[in-house]
């Protein structure tokens, strides 16, 4: 199953080709309505059948309206750093579980005050920002990175000077290139190591760094539309997989957008993409490393973004999935 999830990963290749211009106006605010569905073959002598689905989030979008649909009436749960998910639990199934998600956003386009953030790591509250700085099974930290680190940002005085030198050095590492296999788990050896991958691999890659230069740093993933607006009144528009992006705290700016991938498949964007982010992208989760169950069971999740099934405890492979979207006219 997780091959198949990360086959389809990260398609900010599908919404706009390596080496197409992107113009300013594509870059702006979006407005789109969603339908996200999922469709779960119940595995035989199955007793409960748990399903979860993620829901976007607030921050840098207003999500305008969402409803739901399907075999039962879903809740709203809430998970570890604010996310949400819709969750449903049907007991004794004898038919295909479905659940539907349908929802308006309102996507900002956002650019960081980043003239304001000239204060040194050392501001940076470790406590309050302790989640930001700390390690996971997907951002382990080692001498590799810290060596790293001390050679890319160590000599710069500001955290956000520290942040860009970083940016830089992944940008220069890293290919957007899914060829050798290993990609898109966010594994930073393997990062290091092939200097290839998806937005998932150049973005843990980022965060691990910037948390061994004292710099809080979070991940962010949802689904990306279109740059170039549709509102036509034509068919919806299919999305097959993902994108990730990270954010940097930088004392004075706030939270700091950088999507490095997407600048190193459209070079001409390399500077915008530091501290600014185009509206063309659902926000749904933050969750890394997370557990879905509050009781601590369960598997922890790399990410959260695909619905998520498991039948009697025991999570249940191949769920189908379609997100599709029409642009709403701002």
């Amino acid at each position: 199953m997780l091959r198949a999830l990360i086959a389809l990963a990260c398609a900010g290749a599908a919404v706009a080709a390596a080496g197409d211009t992107i113009p300013p106006s594509a870059l702006g605010p979006r407005t789109v309505r969603f339908t996200y569905d999922a469709r779960v073959v119940i595995p035989p002598g199955t007793h409960v059948l748990e399903l979860w689905m993620p829901l976007p989030r607030e921050e840098d979008q207003d999500v305008l309206e969402l409803g739901f649909s399907g075999s039962a009436t879903p809740t709203v749960v809430r998970l570890p750093g604010g996310d949400r998910a819709a969750y449903v639990r049907v007991a004794d199934p004898s038919t295909p579980v479905s659940l539907s998600e349908t929802g308006t956003v309102a996507r900002r386009e956002v650019r960081a005050p980043l003239g304001r953030g000239r204060q040194p790591a050392s501001r940076v509250d470790p406590v309050a920002y302790a989640s930001e700085l700390g390690t996971t099974p997907s951002i382990a930290i080692d001498d590799q990175v810290r060596s790293i680190a001390r050679r890319t940002a160590g000599t710069q005085s500001t955290v956000v000077a520290q942040a860009r030198a970083i940016y830089d050095w992944v940008y220069d590492h890293m290919q957007y290139d899914k060829s050798v296999p290993g990609w898109g788990l966010g594994d930073i050896p393997y990062c290091l190591k092939v200097g290839k991958g998806n937005c998932t691999d150049f973005h843990s890659l980022f965060i691990g760094l910037a948390r061994t230069s004292g710099i809080p740093a979070r991940w962010s993933i949802g689904f990306p539309v279109a740059y170039d607006a549709h509102d036509d009144g034509g068919d919806p528009q299919d999305v097959k997989g993902y994108h990730c992006w990270a954010e940097f705290y930088a004392p004075g700016a706030g939270w700091v957008p950088v999507d490095i991938s997407e600048a190193r498949k459209h070079p001409e964007l390399k500077d915008y993409f530091f501290g600014s982010l185009s509206g063309n992208r659902i926000l749904f989760t933050r969750l890394r490393d997370g557990l879905l169950e509050p009781d601590g069971t369960g598997r922890r999740l790399n990410y959260f973004i695909y619905p998520v099934a498991r039948a009697d405890g025991t999570d249940v492979p191949d769920i189908e999935w379609t997100f599709r979207y029409r642009d709403v006219p701002n």
